[in-house]
């Protein structure tokens, strides 16, 4: 099979560094050998000082019933006795040995082969790699090092629990192996991350036509207990020597570049490059400088007004999240969510962005202003927490808000991620008296089974969609569908991006419930939306 040829291949490397491992344990018997024949040479040169023969006779003659028969007799049986006892201690010897070498063979196979798919681990990948670096070097020839991280996995192990996971990784370290040439290297070094080492390649043409038909082999259906499945995967590739000198270098650069192919969809091939590292250092920064940025108080919420078609009156406000950073500057919140999802604050910041919000719309209340619904986005994280519900009711207590002046926004793919949980979580949340909307819908791959059962209030309307009207004849048949489907789940429907005139009137003629966008206002602090709430400027 090709993974035990791949195995073998990657551990001659190894074995002649474990061969010094245990030697005076590995070749005790030769020994002990040894030292029973320089003891057996030791008693017959002694016979050159001490009379043998005359020893015998005195004994024969102290003992008269013996005779030399009875004394040849008694040797002869001492010698086989002896012969029998030297046999059978080699025999175990023999078998000791073996088991010990048998043994000392698990542990090198343990420690540097994957128990689960028989391919080479991260240890054994580096030294492998290391090894053809010296070849390339020598050589002067190329290496190619492809970095391949698969998706979907915790849904297959969801599903069919860990013994499915297993046998789709096993099945996954097969297809990998069937696309190796002679000389080449597969190892799994994570749960669901493999590396390939291409040695003497060619031009990146042809790493590109090996790594299409890697992805499409990995994307093909895996039956799994009698079920289909199907996974994605991405691929970074780093180059020797023009993007690492060094076994680890090239391996953290693929996997900066497959970071990279992850981040632009599904199934992507990314090369590394200079303009990649340095797109990850920006990255690396922003995450560090977003971890304090609550504690440097950088974080701010802007209001956009959200307006009833008919009347022209503001009966809802979206927060909007801002970010100013004294080295970065302003930086957009599709720039920096991400980063903070990633890094694990986002649940944090939204809990910050959902007290602050429902105060601000507690002292508008107080200050005399028309009560208005205040319009909070919400992360895929956010909604992954168990009893969510608890921490939105404890902000509604806190500042004294009325749950039916507070809405969620969730878009299509974060209700989608967990479409189950997300159900059992919006009904949670729909108890507290609060309201729920689906934003940017039709961008995601929500399905109308799903919309019925999600406790829905609001349909807002991508801004992609109301963009290009009255030009586009096909953006305005989508949005009048989605306008229908709404109408039919009777949903609220918000238009959002409406920036024109035309567009504010196509949302008249079509019955849309409510506009957002330029054509209004952008975001403004609170200070300013205060003077929109006081004399509207569309008005």
């Amino acid at each position: 099979m090709a993974i035990h040829k791949v195995s073998k291949a990657v551990t001659r490397s190894s074995v002649s560094q474990s061969e010094n491992v245990g030697f005076f344990k590995r070749f005790a018997m030769v020994f002990e050998s040894l030292t029973i024949v320089l003891i057996t040479a030791a008693l017959m040169w002694s016979t050159r000082f001490f009379d043998m023969t005359e020893f015998v006779m005195n004994l024969s003659s102290s003992q008269p019933h013996w005779q030399l028969g009875n004394i040849i007799t008694l040797a002869s049986i001492s010698v086989l006795g002896l012969l029998v006892l030297l046999t059978r201690y080699s025999l175990y010897l023999r078998k000791k040995m073996k088991l010990q070498f048998v043994a000392e063979e698990e542990i090198k196979r343990l420690a540097f082969f994957d128990s689960l798919t028989n391919l080479p681990n991260k240890e054994l990948c580096q030294d492998r790699l290391e090894q053809a670096l010296a070849r390339a070097a020598r050589n002067n020839t190329s290496i190619a090092v492809l970095f391949i991280g698969i998706d979907d996995f915790k849904a297959v192990n969801d599903q069919q629990g860990h013994v499915g996971g297993d046998k789709l990784l096993k099945q996954i370290a097969k297809r990998l192996s069937g696309q190796l040439r002679s000389g080449d290297t597969l190892a799994r070094i994570t749960g669901v991350e493999f590396i390939i080492i291409l040695e003497t390649i060619s031009p990146k043409d042809n790493i590109n036509t090996f790594a299409d038909k890697v992805l499409l082999k990995l994307t093909k259906c895996y039956r799994i207990s009698m079920q289909e499945v199907y996974i994605t995967g991405n691929v970074g590739v780093a180059l020797y020597p023009s993007d690492g000198e060094y076994g680890k270098e090239l391996i953290q650069h693929a996997d900066t570049a497959m970071c990279f192919a992850k981040e632009k969809g599904r199934n992507r091939l990314a090369f590394f490059s200079k303009e990649l590292q340095e797109q990850v250092n920006i990255k690396k920064e922003i995450a560090e400088q977003l971890r304090g940025a609550m504690q440097r108080d950088e974080l701010v919420l802007h209001y956009q007004p959200i307006i009833a078609t008919h009347s022209n009156e503001i009966i809802a406000v979206e927060a909007l999240l801002r970010w100013n950073n004294e080295l970065l500057g302003d930086l957009a919140p599709n720039v920096f969510i991400p980063i903070a999802e990633e890094i694990g604050i986002i649940t944090k910041i939204g809990d910050w962005v959902l007290a602050q919000a429902c105060q601000q719309n507690k002292t508008w209340q107080q200050q005399g202003y028309p009560c208005i619904v205040m319009t909070i986005n919400m992360s895929v994280m956010q909604l992954a927490i168990s009893n969510y519900a608890t921490t939105v009711s404890s902000s509604l207590t806190e500042t004294n808000l009325d749950p039916q002046y507070l809405e969620l926004e969730f878009t299509e793919n974060t209700l989608m991620k967990d479409a189950k949980k997300s159900i059992v979580q919006l009904r949670e949340l729909s108890a507290l008296g609060v309201s729920i909307a689906l934003d940017d819908f039709g961008t995601g791959y929500s399905s109308i089974k799903h919309l019925a059962k999600f406790k829905l209030n609001k349909l807002k309307i991508d801004g992609s969609f109301i963009k290009n009207i009255p030009e586009s004849a096909g953006d305005i048949i989508a949005t009048r569908a989605i306008i229908a489907l709404a109408k039919q789940l009777k949903l609220h429907v918000t238009a959002e991006g409406v920036e024109t005139a035309k567009q504010c009137e196509f949302m008249m003629t079509n019955n849309v419930d409510s506009m957002q966008g330029y054509h209004f206002s952008r975001p403004v602090a609170a200070k300013a939306f205060e003077q929109l709430l006081q004399s509207p400027s569309w008005q």
